[in-house]
């Protein structure tokens, strides 16, 4: 393996990028931070400490790792959103608050999962690959 290969593109860890074919999720693309942005960690590592370490001590309860995601992707990594629409089909714009309702709300889970998915792809882009997402 080469790891010149596997190098990634900090800038747009830092700054997000777009995703798309995310899976389960039709034409849904996110903007997001990459997982691991200097934001992420830190508030990471402040949300896991806040746990009861009963709760922590051989890994965190289901419950616990997804209101914590929901957080991260909240605070730290979603930047935009194309392809949500309202109740009526009309597309719903991306906003602060917007965001905040579905990434809090138990129902929509599988939205949190989703931004944590992209989250993990822009973390993990090459420059390569974001040069093809350019194009494309």
């Amino acid at each position: 393996m080469k790891l010149s290969d596997r190098k990634i593109d900090l800038k747009v860890r830092e700054e997000g990028g777009w995703v798309r074919n995310i899976p389960e999720c039709g034409d849904l693309e996110l903007k997001v931070r990459g997982s691991g942005n200097r934001d992420w960690a830190r508030l990471e590592q402040k949300l896991i400490a806040a746990v009861p370490r009963q709760r922590r001590t051989n890994g965190l309860e289901p419950e616990d790792r997804l209101r914590i995601n929901s957080i991260l992707v909240r605070d730290c990594s979603l930047l935009d959103w194309r392809g949500i629409e309202n109740g009526t089909g009309e597309p719903l714009p991306y906003s602060k608050e917007a965001a905040a309702q579905y990434l809090t709300d138990p129902q929509y889970e599988a939205f949190v999962w989703a931004c944590v998915w992209a989250a993990g792809v822009v973390a993990e882009q090459g420059q390569a690959e974001i040069e093809d997402d350019v194009k494309n």
